[in-house]
């Protein structure tokens, strides 16, 4: 009987997906982007999400493991079970690979030192960047090199690679890992740094450019757009930026997406709004040439992040807690289409 209801399950789930017709996956691609889903490994093991996922995506990233912690919890382990059943499922479906994340400042090992000299710091950088890059070279095809760079201020995050080998700590593992693999295509990803004008979002366009400038190998910025239906957010400085990040010749992944709202008595008034700030996301997408992916983190709001990081907040996700795609994602699946 269980084995029947998990079936009756997944069917019910693909009639609802496939009812209208159209295609998450190939409507992206029709439009030049690719479209993608944060998962984890246990996602690979349910059929219900099996289904969403070859559906839905073109690209897939893992939301947890392959953070430096969770990849090697010690000197001489790598964990390359989990990163390995997901270049399988990857390779069968005809989907691409993002690394997230190969630095930041969480999530790490606990014998990394903020006591390292700089030979030392640079030393473990140049194995992780090589080990990783060397296995998958040519079967994961770009990576978030460094996560959340900048203070919301503008100014440098101190993390540990800050404080051991200085605030040339970026460049130095973007040359590295395009040495290792020169056809990969190499990532710096942030949140709040979508709208042009912001101070954050300033810093990283300025950093960035001057990158560029100097022939640093870079080809493109991830824009996280962890939303909140309760705060502002405007249009035109995101399409401002995408704008001015274009004329430099770089990519944008919209990389960690995911649109809060109130879960209490105020969620029903607030579920205009989520579906209209998604769908503008989606149509900025469409329209701007230089973005690449649009990356939800994860896939339902069954496992979603946001819950337990903003109280009061949730349901920022395409699908409910029973996987069954939302309104909003058809009014998304929509607009792709047209």
């Amino acid at each position: 009987m269980k084995k029947l209801m998990t079936l009756l399950a997944v069917c019910l789930a693909t009639a609802c997906l496939c009812s209208c017709g159209k295609n998450f996956r190939a409507a992206s691609l029709k439009n030049g982007f690719r479209s993608g889903m944060a998962i984890t490994p246990g996602d690979l093991y349910d059929e219900t999400s099996k289904k969403i996922i070859k559906n839905d995506c073109n690209i897939l990233v893992y939301e947890n493991n392959m953070k430096c912690g969770v990849l090697r919890p010690n000197k001489k382990f790598w964990n390359w079970s989990d990163i390995d059943l997901l270049v399988k499922f990857a390779q069968e479906n005809k989907m691409a690979i993002k690394w997230h994340t190969l630095f930041w400042h969480q999530q790490n090992s606990p014998f990394l030192s903020s006591y390292w000299s700089r030979e030392e710091a640079l030393a473990e950088m140049d194995e992780h960047i090589t080990t990783i890059m060397t296995r998958y070279k040519g079967i994961i095809s770009e990576y978030d090199v460094v996560n959340e760079m900048f203070n919301d201020d503008g100014t440098m995050r101190e993390n540990i690679w800050y404080k051991t080998i200085g605030p040339d700590y970026i460049e130095h593992a973007l040359i590295k890992a395009h040495e290792v693999d020169p056809d990969a295509k190499l990532y710096l990803n942030e949140y709040t740094n979508e709208e042009m004008g912001h101070p954050k979002a300033d810093a990283m366009y300025n950093f960035v450019k001057d990158l560029k400038d100097r022939g640093v190998p870079i080809n493109g910025v991830g824009m996280q757009l962890h939303l909140d239906t309760t705060i502002p957010c405007s249009e035109d400085a995101i399409r401002a930026n995408l704008e001015r990040y274009n004329e430099l010749g770089l990519e944008i992944s919209f990389s960690e997406v995911d649109i809060r709202i109130p879960t209490g008595e105020k969620k029903e008034e607030n579920l205009p709004k989520q579906q209209e700030m998604y769908v503008m996301l989606y149509k900025l997408a469409k329209e701007m040439p230089n973005v690449k992916s649009v990356i939800t983190w994860g896939i339902s709001d069954k496992h979603s992040w946001v819950p337990a990081t903003f109280a009061g907040k949730g349901d920022a996700l395409l699908y409910d807690t029973k996987l069954q795609p939302k309104p909003v994602y058809t009014a998304v699946l929509n607009e792709i289409s047209k």
